[in-house]
């Protein structure tokens, strides 16, 4: 499994794609950065009735959102690169036992989205708080109440790119994948309280993907942090089951 494993790291870094999202990630630090900066000069030129209602470009954090697009695209690119050219064949020539190459894929995209995930966003976080000062500009204004938070943001970054993965294997399509991933994470999250009633729409909104990272910091009470992590691991393992059954079970 180790070797296989190694094999999985070797193509993850060889795609160009892998590079770009990454590195696209890393700068969002310096986008944040300067979004900070901008806020902040703002609110300096602000008069005192602006800054009652100031909103500005916030303290910078809104970028973490794009780096969760990136490694959820890192997690679809990781499977349906090897179907789209074709090399899928030849990786299950190398490792004949299906399930363990997806496996091996868990485990690359799992640690590569997490370290990079928490990297950017605890950065993202201490460089936009450097930024701003005591200002009051954003939601996260303090160590103690932000930080929490971010390490949730970065730990849902890891399960979106594996969710991402588990249904990249099944449905084989990048573009496809990413209409999926679209309607998980933004669209579903609307139908609850479109279409239930209270307490319903509150519930069923609570666990899914995109709610469960400020309900694991505790600033959210719909569920508990262990019921948010909780219901991390439930998507997690749905999604990878659900690729598992479709490596295993068709053609290349």
């Amino acid at each position: 499994m180790i070797d296989v494993i190694a094999s999985e790291t070797i193509k993850a870094r060889s795609i160009r794609s892998t590079r770009a999202l990454l590195g696209f990630s890393v700068a969002t630090v310096l986008v944040g950065g300067l979004m900070a900066l901008i806020s902040a000069g703002a609110w300096d030129a602000a008069t005192p009735d602006e800054r009652s209602h100031f909103g500005g470009l916030g303290d910078g954090t809104s970028v973490l959102t794009v780096v969760q697009l990136c490694l959820m695209t890192f997690g679809i690119l990781t499977a349906t690169s090897e179907y789209s050219t074709g090399m899928i064949r030849t990786s299950l020539v190398a490792v004949p036992v299906r399930r363990k190459l997806l496996l091996a894929k868990v485990v690359v995209v799992a640690a590569t989205s997490l370290i990079t995930g928490e990297a950017v966003a605890v950065a993202t976080f201490f460089v936009s708080r450097l930024v701003i000062g005591d200002r009051p500009i954003g939601s996260l204004t303090s160590v103690a109440t932000g930080l929490p938070v971010i390490v949730a943001e970065g730990l849902l970054m890891m399960v979106v790119a594996l969710i991402a993965l588990g249904l990249a294997t099944m449905i084989r399509s990048t573009a496809g994948t990413l209409v999926a991933m679209a309607v998980l994470l933004f669209a579903l999250p609307m139908a609850p309280q479109m279409l239930l009633p209270a307490p319903w729409n509150d519930r069923i909104t609570a666990v899914l993907p995109s709610e469960l990272a400020v309900q694991l910091s505790g600033a959210e009470t719909q569920l508990s942090p262990l019921g948010a992590l909780i219901a991390m691991a439930v998507w997690v393992t749905a999604a990878t089951y659900a690729g598992l059954a479709a490596i295993g079970g068709r053609d290349a």
